[in-house]
């Protein structure tokens, strides 16, 4: 796959796990979200990577969104963990012995800001975050992760990030971002422009091997992308959201397989070489991508 990426080739993201399994009947929790379902319905987390497996991702990421320390301690399951941890790459091994079919499918192992959004919430100080990223990258890493995505981006970038070069495991870094009025790329929250920010994060970052633009909304998905471009030269992709979020719970909005397709074309049209979906997309977004690509590579318009 990272062959495939520095030869100029596009690699298909999943879709959506935590959405996924909601939308399956799975219980969300209001501070494990949906880590829980990693020892409750481990079966349904392997299907659904299957699902997405067969709909045409070669990669999956793990069910550990919110699956840190600080986050599992919040709900109570502090001494779970590293047990939540381990299923959830082992659902994604299962899932890709079984639905592979010859394929070659990287598993990526997700670290979060998940725990930050209640209303009080203080930053840790660096020490503790280093301790936890540190033992949660350890834990994906012998597990059986094959590369590790930072999806966050804040002040905790650069811990989380150190932490996962430490296993030696390819790095994909996640970025979020809104729109101003005017139509230039904010940081969530804090509402300031992503490029006064954007230069120092990326160059602190040295091994990051891929740049993502992720839980996004569609309209903000290629102004980040051009930007990200202006300031990192390896390969670049988006797997944006659609829907919203009342936690803990998604609210779904319906969008067409060929519709999200179409946003995807734009990204690869503006030098995209990863597309894939985040919350509230479906293997049949996944599956309408994997065709899009296709065609573009056997010459065929993506229209």
């Amino acid at each position: 796959m990272l062959e495939r990426l520095q030869d100029g080739g596009v690699v298909v993201i999943d879709g959506g796990m935590g959405t996924e399994l909601e939308a399956r009947g799975a219980p969300m929790d209001h501070d494990a979200w949906c880590g829980l379902a990693n020892l409750d319905a481990p079966d349904l987390v392997r299907a659904i990577h299957e699902d997405h497996i067969r709909a045409g991702a070669d990669v999956i990421i793990t069910n550990t969104f919110p699956c840190n320390r600080l986050a599992m301690e919040a709900a109570g399951f502090g001494d779970r963990v590293g047990d939540m941890n381990r299923a959830a790459v082992r659902a994604a091994i299962e899932a890709r012995d079984r639905a592979a079919d010859g394929r070659d499918i990287a598993i990526a192992g997700s670290m979060s800001l998940w725990g930050s959004y209640d209303e009080g919430w203080q930053q840790p100080p660096d020490d503790l975050l280093s301790d936890v990223y540190g033992e949660q990258a350890e834990m994906l890493a012998h597990a059986g992760a094959d590369l590790l995505v930072l999806e966050m981006l804040d002040a905790r970038w650069a811990t989380a990030l150190a932490a996962a070069a430490r296993t030696g495991l390819p790095v994909w870094a996640g970025i979020w971002a809104d729109l101003s009025a005017d139509g230039r790329p904010l940081r969530p929250k804090s509402e300031r422009p992503l490029e006064d920010d954007l230069p120092a994060l990326l160059g602190a970052g040295e091994g990051i091997d891929a740049v993502l633009v992720m839980h996004t909304e569609l309209p903000a998905v290629l102004p980040t992308l051009d930007l990200v471009a202006r300031h990192f030269d390896g390969p670049r992709g988006a797997y944006p959201h659609h829907g919203r979020w009342e936690r803990p719970h998604w609210v779904f909005e319906d969008i067409t397989p060929e519709a999200f397709a179409d946003e995807a074309e734009r990204w690869l049209d503006h030098g995209a070489q990863l597309a894939g979906g985040c919350c509230g997309t479906r293997p049949e977004h996944v599956r309408a991508i994997r065709e899009l690509v296709d065609r573009r590579g056997a010459g065929v318009s993506g229209r």
